[in-house]
């Protein structure tokens, strides 16, 4: 493999990059039957919103790398279509909470609203073929700043002055002093604040309409990676667990909203959309054949980054199947890591890579795991690969449960219902596999 091919396929399989309907990487696992994800999630998901009489309030997750952000852009595609009498039509609003919010930091309702009206109203100004950074100096955040410098006097001077109304959301991703000082000042007018929010989110969905949409739909992506550093990952989870469920009802808007949640987060609630990996296996079977469905819809996956003929330069001609099968297995299922695996064997000399440094990588990827599934978790992770499930039994489960989690230790599944199982780096790892052997007995 040249040069120039390494390097075409190495960015081609870039791992965080979620991809649009219309890119040609993107394979639509959940179209055919049967589907190796238990249903057609974007379906499921834009029917609720479709068939509603009233605006909905969707809760979704997914596991890191799953393919999440990629389907709820083909969610966004299907909602916003006009084709036929009957099409959704609605003005699709996606935003990046990275882009709005600090993600490493606890997050709070004022901060998440305000860059849900912030954003939506560029969206409507775009629609109605206007410049949203000329239109906004006098849009809602304008006007929202104003109402927070005359509730707290102290806003607006100081260190908690900003440039204008309109930066507002940037400088609360900033500043954490002028967040937490305009999460009081909310705090102490709660009912006026979500009055305004829904006011300017109602008038937001007429202005769509009158720009030809049948209405408003607006998706916060990005959520599920609110994590913060190793020394406040329990507080930053904590705050989304308070936001998504004590607040949950203040979140409910005039118009169709979802947001992304940290996957920890089923664990403590429900009603939260839970979009599983691929399935490889029956849900009891500890063999290593694959489930062909599953296996069919990622070898797609793989030769929609590089093409058969060239795959061989890398995985060599008569191993490239076996090679394959044995990412597959080490993957779960979880569509990222296969990716992953890919870029690290495009970085390696000579091609096609040998046997050594193929287990190499593979092996990399299982010290990962050890790396950062805690010793304490072991015991819970093998009542987890006996009952196939989440058992919480106590705070202790719990903690295991968020950090494992957020780590893609244990994956969900669906064929025949839904059911969990660890990642297999995971399940390699000794004290794991102790743990499996002195629970089985």
């Amino acid at each position: 493999m040249n040069s120039t091919l390494r390097r075409r396929y190495y960015n081609l399989c870039r791992i965080h990059e979620p991809l649009a309907p219309d890119d040609p990487r993107n394979v639509d696992i959940d179209r055919e039957a049967p589907r190796v994800r238990g249903k057609n999630w974007v379906e499921h998901v834009a029917r609720q919103v479709e068939l509603a009489d009233a605006p909905t309030l969707t809760l979704f997750t997914g596991l890191p790398g799953s393919g999440k952000s990629t389907e709820l852009r083909r969610l966004a595609a299907r909602l916003s279509s006009r084709e036929g009498a009957d099409a959704p039509a609605l003005l699709t609003v996606l935003i990046e909470a990275e882009d709005v919010l600090d993600l490493t930091a606890p997050i709070d309702l004022p901060d998440l609203l305000a860059a849900v009206v912030h954003e939506t109203e560029r969206a409507v100004l775009v629609a109605e073929e206007r410049d949203p950074d000329e239109a906004l100096q006098d849009g809602w955040l304008t006007r929202l700043w104003s109402w927070l410098s005359r509730t707290d006097v102290e806003l607006g001077k100081g260190q908690y002055k900003i440039p204008g109304g309109p930066s507002l959301v940037v400088e609360l991703k900033t500043r954490p002093t002028l967040r937490q000082r305009m999460r009081q000042t909310v705090a102490q007018n709660l009912a006026h604040f979500l009055a305004q929010v829904r006011g300017a989110m109602r008038e937001l969905d007429e202005r769509a309409r009158r720009a030809g949409w049948k209405g408003l739909f607006v998706a916060v992506d990005s959520l599920e990676k609110l994590r913060g550093s190793v020394e406040s990952f329990g507080e930053v989870l904590d705050s989304a667990d308070k936001l998504f469920a004590q607040h949950a009802p203040h979140l409910r808007l005039p118009v169709h909203v979802l947001y992304t949640v940290p996957p920890a987060l089923r664990t403590r609630h429900g009603g939260i959309e839970f979009m599983p990996v691929v399935r490889l296996h029956a849900r009891d079977s500890d063999d290593d054949d694959l489930d062909p469905d599953g296996r069919r819809v990622l070898r797609e996956l793989v030769r929609r980054r590089i093409p058969d003929e060239h795959l061989a330069l890398l995985l060599g001609e008569e191993t490239v199947e076996a090679r394959l099968d044995e990412v597959f297995r080490l993957s779960g299922g979880h569509p990222r890591e296969i990716v992953k695996v890919l870029r690290e064997l495009l970085l390696l000399d000579p091609l096609p890579v040998d046997e050594a440094d193929f287990h190499r990588v593979l092996n990399e990827i299982k010290a990962e795991f050890q790396m950062v599934i805690p010793a304490e978790a072991f015991a819970w992770l093998a009542q987890v690969h006996r009952e196939r499930a989440l058992t919480i039994a106590n705070e202790e489960h719990r903690r295991a449960a968020d950090q494992v989690l957020s780590n893609n230790g244990v994956l969900y599944y669906y064929n025949g219902g839904p059911w969990w199982g660890l990642h297999p780096a995971v399940l390699a790892i000794p004290g794991v596999r102790r743990a499996i052997d002195a629970l089985e007995g």
